[in-house]
């Protein structure tokens, strides 16, 4: 049989572009926010900022503390905690660790992390919905090829930004707080605010690299994974 006659695609119709441009979106969208929740849920990518920047010996918070700083901030981020603010020891004197200064702008990052888990739950009920109506509409070749398309697209805009972060970090940085805070609370003294002490430009780098790295590998894999189904779908009808 003829290769080319193997998987014969339906033709495309209007109702059928919509479903397949709502699948194609739904890939990178499900893909980041999935992954940044995730990060933003991790202690451990706040306790390897610490170590890695030494934060103990900058801010004469100790090294246990600085765990509990961790995770209570993990668990606000992700809802668990109503408040990230803490008792700490600062070169021995009991202080609390934010001002409400602080206190403010840790509000306004946690509702931005609570948009990218209702795009989580928004992309995948998109993504189950479209690939059904597609897979029903257009059949499996057209499914499995907007799936691809989506991870292409995915690799694509992580590699652009990951590109730029290598470049110009400070003015994506910039950028992504001048979009996302309708405020300037963001904007803290170093030499007062112990949330910028902690959490530095050069941490936020870090872990700009980290999620733009996993989120092209989860992409690349699921890329992978589409073209291993069609070559056994090939396979299979030869």
């Amino acid at each position: 049989m003829n290769q080319t006659a193997v998987i014969k695609a339906k033709a495309i119709n209007p109702a059928g572009w919509l479903v397949l441009a709502v699948l194609f979106i739904s890939i990178p969208v499900l893909i980041i926010s999935g992954t940044v929740g995730i990060y933003a849920s991790s202690p451990s990518l706040y306790r390897y900022g610490f170590n890695k920047y030494e934060i103990s010996a900058a801010t004469g918070i100790s090294t246990v503390q600085l765990d509990g700083v961790a995770q209570n901030m993990a668990d606000y981020l992700n809802g668990k905690l109503t408040t990230p603010q803490m008792s700490v020891e600062v070169w021995g004197q009991p202080k609390l660790l934010y001002n409400q200064k602080e206190l403010t702008h840790l509000e306004d990052v946690r509702y931005i992390i609570s948009v990218f888990k209702m795009l989580q739950t928004a992309a995948i009920l998109a993504f189950l919905a479209s690939g059904a109506a597609v897979f029903a509409m257009l059949g499996i070749r057209r499914l499995l090829r907007g799936i691809l398309a989506g991870a292409i697209a995915t690799v694509e805009l992580m590699t652009l930004l990951t590109v730029w972060s290598l470049i110009d970090f400070n003015s994506l940085f910039y950028l992504f707080h001048i979009v996302s805070f309708s405020n300037a609370l963001w904007l803290l003294d170093p030499s007062k605010d112990y949330l910028i002490m902690m959490f530095t430009e050069s941490f936020f780098y870090d872990a700009a690299i980290m999620v733009t790295a996993t989120i092209i590998a989860e992409a690349v894999i699921l890329g992978l994974a589409v073209l291993v189904i069609e070559k056994m779908m090939l396979n299979r009808r030869r």
